[in-house]
């Protein structure tokens, strides 16, 4: 008896809220695919649009095209500040301090070090510096090169690294000017600090002045005596604060460096420190190098000890408890993810990397490349800013309040709106006749990002979302809060789409059409259960209209850079998940196709994703695939026989693999099922084989590089087999 074909169809998206057998005829799982009238299609690739790398992982990318019709990005790294004039990557980085100095440089024979001399120069290991005006000494040439600092002996005098070797010792007796960066901000957020890191409402810590270090030749015992008693105890923590921000002066036995600190042979300083034993005024704590000076002591006055009690059932690490006042990170106790955020101002940019003040890029500059310069009249420090629509003001969200006296430095307030005057970025002094002002939002512990919207901007705290709608004096805005336990995940895990804001909370993916709702997903469940939490602040949006679908990128578990992504289409109301490689994301309208940056081996790129016909990632095979649930072949009361099967696809450029698995159990091992594998071609009309079972699934996968395919139906030849 011939068999029988029955033709078989599959719902559009990814289910993976219950079982594989339980989803039956629907898609299961899946990479680098979308649906195209129902029906699942591989993605096209991603190549290069720059031979340049740059430093970092991007954390915000803007497009826009300037007053002469040119594309151009921007985008910030924790390390710089980039512009991508749509063939080159340029270094716009804001230059905090310049500092013209004469006998500023030694070198020592053989050495590729190069010691740098500026007094009180406040840098730190990783900041940028560069040097104009400085000639070649001891085979060493300086100037026009950009280097970070590796760095820092004292207050007075940090180290860089060159390519070529001094050919002398020596000092170099003329003069140069020191180019200082912004300082370099944090790669990833440190672990167990901020609000619920540690036990609710837990103990502060207590400071107590240090007045000498000592140490033990050969021995990984430090011991701590401080000015007055403390109340440390055994398994506590330490952390040494310096009054300069630098170093602890020392002229016995050598140097505490406060940060990647070093005493004799003995890291110090910088890390915290499990305390191991104390006395009423000393603290003894073990360091990973043992000491290689003689036994010696040094003097340290100019330092205090930070002693963080030991919490039940938490970390033994320093935290700031849920009310500690936010000058606690410039302690160096709280360190977040260094989070660009960007605007358009015109044809030109306004740029904040979180903590410090705001940026403005001149896109008309004729330096080439023009660099972004600091509006000093800003607040010194601002986590995000947006640029609010038609009135055009400056909005800095989370930012030093007004005072008359300190109109830039005033008390930091992670809650506040603050906006300058009405089209001009300088002016944040509220009066009668400027539109400059601000207001303290509620419900939450601080502003986590702002999307612009139809009708307002959208801003949302770690726990509510709020309207900012402008009103027009006497008070420029108005504020509504138009939600509670929606907060925002990451300042960029939200967007607009058509009039619509969708973002991702901390457990549920939500819209605002009016009113918040929870937004259905039918992969909520595998995306929130995947995600690394302690890298939520990487989690980056993004809109892809020619395909009207809206993307997050994020960190799956176990993985410190975003590695996967999750999309959702409202228009055709389906979800789909997989793998990429990006940290950005910006749509089409620019640059012709969607625009991302991200790392691979050979470092971190700008690229075009998915242009005209290339289905490949940089030249590399991406692995396309989606997967059926466990469906019942027949009713799934008796075996079935299976001799053939019948695709259709549309393909071009080489071959699809299809793979059919039959069980008899939904539960059946793997290696017990019985799997057949096809070369699928575009002249392929069936392929002939042998299965049976209760159950079966489909997969099919990108089998060559550069493929394009897309699915279209299955026709399975079935006949009973049997209950057995």
């Amino acid at each position: 008896m011939s068999t029988e074909l029955s033709k078989f169809d599959f719902q559009q998206g990814f289910n993976r809220e219950t079982t594989q057998y339980a989803e039956g005829q629907r898609w299961y799982d899946g990479n680098y695919v979308r649906f195209r009238a129902g029906r699942p299609q591989n993605m096209r690739g991603y190549e290069t649009r720059s031979t340049t790398t740059f430093d970092g992982s991007a954390r915000a990318l803007i497009t826009w095209t300037d007053s002469t019709v040119k594309s151009r990005a921007i985008f910030g790294t924790p390390d710089k500040l980039y512009e991508h004039d749509g063939d080159q990557i340029y270094d716009i980085t804001p230059i905090q301090t310049i500092a013209t100095l004469t006998d500023c440089f030694g070198t020592s024979s053989g050495a590729t070090r190069v010691c740098c001399s500026d007094a009180a120069h406040g840098r730190a290991v990783g900041d940028y510096v560069y040097f104009t005006s400085t000639a070649t000494f001891n085979n060493v040439s300086l100037s026009g090169n950009v280097y970070p600092i590796v760095s820092v002996e004292s207050n007075n005098v940090f180290t860089i690294s060159v390519t070529d070797a001094a050919n002398a010792t020596g000092s170099d007796t003329g003069s140069a000017t020191f180019n200082y960066y912004i300082p370099t901000g944090g790669s990833v957020a440190a672990a167990g600090v901020g609000y619920t890191a540690a036990k609710y409402n837990a103990a502060d810590p207590t400071s107590v002045g240090i007045s000498k270090i000592s140490w033990t030749q050969s021995n990984t015992l430090v011991t701590v005596s401080c000015a007055a008693a403390h109340n440390g105890a055994a398994n506590d923590t330490v952390l040494f604060i310096p009054s300069n921000n630098s170093i602890v002066a020392a002229t016995v036995g050598g140097n505490l460096i406060l940060t990647k600190a070093s005493l004799n042979g003995v890291a110090v300083g910088g890390p915290e420190f499990t305390i191991v034993s104390v006395a009423s005024t000393q603290l003894i704590f073990n360091v990973d190098t043992a000491a290689s000076a003689v036994d010696g002591n040094i003097t340290a006055s100019n330092m205090t000890a930070r002693i963080y009690p030991q919490v039940a059932g938490s970390i033994a690490a320093p935290y700031r408890a849920w009310n500690e006042p936010a000058s606690a990170s410039a302690s160096g106790l709280v360190v977040k993810l260094a989070q660009w955020s960007l605007d358009n101002w015109g044809e030109d940019i306004i740029a904040n990397r979180s903590g410090s003040n705001i940026f403005y890029f001149d896109s008309d500059a004729s330096t080439t490349p023009a660099r972004a310069v600091s509006v000093t009249t800003s607040p010194v420090s601002v986590n995000s800013i947006i640029v609010s629509p038609n009135d055009r003001h400056l909005i800095a969200l989370g930012a030093n309040e007004y005072s008359p006296s300190a109109t830039v430095s005033g008390t930091f307030n992670p809650m506040l709106v603050r906006w300058a005057d009405q089209d001009d970025r300088t002016n944040w002094v509220p009066s009668i006749s400027s539109t400059a002002g601000e207001v303290v939002l509620t419900d939450g512990t601080e502003i986590v990002g702002a999307v612009r919207s139809k009708n307002a901007i959208n801003i949302w705290t770690d726990n509510s979302l709020w309207l900012m709608e402008f009103a027009g004096p006497p008070f420029t805005f108005r504020f509504q809060q138009a939600g509670t336990n929606c907060g925002l995940l990451s300042t960029h895990s939200g967007v607009d789409y058509n009039g619509v804001t969708y973002w991702m909370g901390y457990n549920n993916f939500y819209r605002f059409t009016g009113q918040v709702e929870v937004l259905p997903c039918t992969v909520r469940r595998y995306i929130f259960d995947d995600i690394n939490t302690s890298y939520y602040d990487k989690i980056y949006a993004g809109i892809n209209s020619e395909f009207r679908e809206i993307i997050w990128l994020y960190c799956s578990s176990g993985q410190t850079e975003c590695d996967k992504y999750v999309i959702f289409n409202p228009e055709d109301n389906y979800w789909v998940y997989g793998e990429m490689i990006f940290t950005t994301f910006a749509d089409k309208e620019v640059f012709g196709n969607t625009i991302t940056t991200g790392v691979t081996a050979s470092g971190n790129n700008i690229y075009n994703n998915e242009p005209p016909e290339v289905f490949t990632g940089n030249g590399e095979t991406l692995t396309s695939y989606v997967e059926s649930g466990d469906f019942d072949v027949a009713d799934g009361n008796a075996l079935m026989f299976m001799d053939r099967v019948i695709p259709d696809f549309d393909l071009s450029g080489g071959k699809i693999k299809m793979e059919i698995v039959t069980k008899e159990y939904p539960e059946q091992p793997v290696a017990d099922a019985i799997t057949k594998e096809f070369d699928i071609y575009n002249t392929t009309q069936k392929v002939d084989f042998r299965a049976r079972g209760r159950q079966a699934k489909v997969r099919v996968s990108c089998g060559s590089n550069n493929a394009s395919w897309r699915w279209g139906s299955i026709r399975l030849g079935l006949q009973g087999d049997g209950g057995r």
